[in-house]
């Protein structure tokens, strides 16, 4: 669930290379996922840190606390097609 600024300038961040601007600096890793036009159903949200990859893999329901240039990436969890 989004919460109040209260009172902070908004915070901008990447989720897969594409930057985004929010207001509520704690959000669900679903709604961030929604943010970037991913289904949670299907994917999971992660925080990339540095060089060394990802730092922190996020259930849907974790509360994210976005920092000012983090960036995240999406890991798609859903059904591979198999031809």
């Amino acid at each position: 669930m989004t919460q109040p600024n209260h009172g902070q300038p908004p915070v901008t961040f990447t989720i897969d290379g594409v930057e985004y601007t929010a207001d509520d600096r704690r959000q669900t890793a679903a709604e961030l996922l929604e943010l970037a036009g991913m289904n949670s159903e299907d994917h999971d949200l992660a925080l990339v840190r540095g060089s060394s990859g990802i730092d922190h893999r996020f259930a849907d329901s974790d509360e994210v606390q976005i920092t000012p240039g983090a960036r995240y990436v999406s890991i798609f969890t859903g059904p591979t097609p198999v031809a």
